[in-house]
């Protein structure tokens, strides 16, 4: 387990009973617990959402980023989505969740073109699959963020311009595509859509 990003938290946040005055311990979720036929951990399959939990800035409509992340210094933009990855594993393995979910976007940069975008996306895909071959943990969902870039200003699969329309179905499909080859267990068609 990698200590680059978090090297405060040397080992998986424990399960130590509700008695336990440790700020980084859980007190009432125990994965291994059985309720029934089946674990905690079957029963809450926590997932680490990307985008609010390592993209995030921390911004308001009233001012600027609040957040200075150690895995967004990179230049380059590849580099700086594998740094963010590589980032996410090691909180997921020092929380002990055995699921993330992102956006597209979140994992992968946009390009200069849409061609460019989705070889952005291919290269990230397969980054990702080793960082879960490594650790073990899975992805749960994935989806298309039809809502952060201005070409949707007027909708996505709601837009009245054809090109917008198609370009967002082209999204969604190498969205889709991602989430698969990753072994995602859904796919989450968002309502902003």
């Amino acid at each position: 387990m990698s200590h680059r990003y978090f090297p405060d938290v040397t080992q998986p946040i424990p399960f130590e009973g509700k008695d336990s005055r440790n700020p980084l311990a859980f007190r009432y979720y125990n994965k291994q617990q059985r309720v029934g036929a089946k674990t905690m951990g079957e029963h809450l399959r926590f997932s680490v959402a990307y985008w609010h939990t390592l993209i995030g800035t921390g911004s308001d409509m009233f001012g600027g980023p609040s957040f200075q992340r150690e895995w967004h210094k990179a230049k380059d933009p590849i580099d700086r989505a594998k740094e963010t990855m590589e980032a996410g594993f090691e909180f997921f393995q020092k929380l002990g969740v055995d699921y993330y979910c992102f956006h597209d976007r979140d994992i992968a940069p946009e390009g200069e073109t849409f061609s460019q975008t989705v070889k952005n996306l291919e290269i990230m895909v397969d980054f990702a699959k080793s960082m879960q071959r490594g650790t073990g943990i899975k992805l749960l969902w994935g989806t298309a963020n039809l809502f952060g870039h201005a070409i949707y200003a007027q909708g996505a699969a709601t837009s009245p311009n054809a090109h917008v329309m198609a370009y967002a179905a082209a999204q969604v499909k190498n969205a889709i595509d991602a989430t698969r080859e990753l072994g995602g267990e859904n796919y989450v068609f968002l309502g902003r859509t």
